[in-house]
């Protein structure tokens, strides 16, 4: 019999080819008609940021330090991969039972960079000035710690004055505002003379600063902070006095270095050696920027040493624990991450100050660290019974091109 040629036209084949990926669809991506497994969904891919500034880093991924995870990819305009190392903390000395904690208060020139404001305006601007937001934390930071510590009643003089330098104040509204912010009826609080607008600079930039950190601190410690708004200098159209040494605000608790007794119980008798689990100073880093707190050295069963801190006290210092998916965003050469500063990026370049495992991979910029905290436990600790602390890492994060 002769064979029968069918001819297909192109709409035939374009039928026949939809006919069987519906049919793939419908059976699980096979043509026997076998049922697919269905697979329950997980959030296990890394976010995409889509070439933009921010995004979220996904937690979820983190393996071991021997095969760090993508937490984000198609980062920026470069198109980077972010990944992150967890490097051990360190212990800076042992703290031995004779030892009293000593916290003071430092007098703060703030200006520069350092200042939140924008030409004519009043009010802080955190979110414009990332290395004045840096400062105002590391300024509530020792002021909670001063407070908690027992010495809120001796804050009975801080002031602030504010300067302005020799510029001419004006009307005119700075670009990515809609409106002069003076808290008053009327701007400068209807002064037309030059030199006047320009002490109200001086003043309400210090007043409105004392409302915000006064704010911080009442959430933080409950404790309700008074700060006394000095007269501001005023420099206006005297020759030569412009710029940050004439445009600043000078913070000055004038509080009394305040001892803390050290109230451990006295060393239990034995070889050092023997003992697991002793108070020490630990480093931790925060906002960009590294201080010291007392903490603890605690050692495993397998002799393994970790860097600790009390969970009490961790809560006060707010060292984040990195869990699911966190927003995060770089501005300028700035990294952050939940509203954390985390630091200042660096091109590998500037030798790191500790090895990445990176699995072979070659990374182009690093920033950190930041310490963070990955678990909680109650440890026996030597003159101090049980205390229950959380182990701290330091965290730096890699872009990978």
């Amino acid at each position: 019999m002769a064979k029968k040629v069918i001819r297909l036209t192109e709409a035939d084949i374009e039928k026949i080819v939809k006919s069987v990926i519906e049919e793939q669809r419908r059976s699980g991506g096979s043509l026997t008609g076998a049922k697919k497994r269905e697979v329950p969904k997980k959030d296990n891919e890394s976010s995409d940021w889509k070439g933009k500034n921010r995004g979220t880093l996904n937690f979820d991924l983190m393996g071991s330090d021997t095969r760090p995870a993508s937490l984000a990819v198609n980062v920026g305009p470069e198109g980077f991969t972010i990944r992150m190392h967890n490097d051990q903390g360190k212990l800076v000395q042992p703290i031995t039972a004779q030892q009293d904690e000593i916290i003071t208060l430092e007098e703060y020139d703030i200006s520069g960079l350092s200042l939140p404001y924008a030409d004519n305006m009043v009010k802080p601007y955190f979110d414009n000035y990332p290395d004045a937001q840096t400062v105002f934390n590391d300024i509530v930071r020792k002021f909670v710690a001063y407070i908690n510590a027992g010495g809120g009643p001796k804050l009975t003089n801080v002031t602030i004055k504010g300067s302005a330098d020799s510029a001419r104040p004006t009307l005119d509204v700075p670009s990515g505002y809609s409106q002069l912010d003076h808290p008053d009826s009327k701007p400068y609080n209807g002064e037309t003379d030059p030199y006047k607008m320009n002490q109200y600079l001086a003043d309400k930039r210090a007043e409105e600063y004392a409302n915000v950190l006064k704010s911080e601190i009442k959430e933080k410690t409950g404790f309700d902070l008074s700060i006394t708004v000095l007269p501001g200098d005023n420099y206006y159209g005297q020759q030569g006095k412009r710029g940050e040494e004439y445009r600043k605000i000078t913070l000055s608790p004038n509080a009394e270095t305040l001892t803390v007794p050290n109230t451990s119980q006295t060393t239990t008798p034995g070889k050092r050696d023997e003992i697991q689990n002793i108070p020490y100073y630990v480093d931790y880093y925060k906002d960009g920027q590294s201080y010291t707190a007392k903490g603890y050295r605690v050692v495993d069963s397998k002799g393994n040493s970790f860097v600790s801190i009390s969970s009490e006290n961790r809560e006060k210092l707010g060292t984040p624990a990195f869990d699911g998916k966190m927003s995060s965003k770089i501005k300028g050469n700035k990294f952050y991450i939940d509203g954390r500063l985390v630091g200042t990026i660096q091109p590998k370049s500037t030798q790191p100050p500790v090895e990445f495992t990176t699995d072979g991979k070659e990374f182009s910029y690093w920033v950190g660290p930041i310490t963070n905290y990955i678990a909680n436990k109650n440890v026996q600790i030597e003159g101090e019974g049980v205390v229950n602390v959380s182990y701290l890492k330091d965290a730096y994060f890699l872009f990978y091109q």
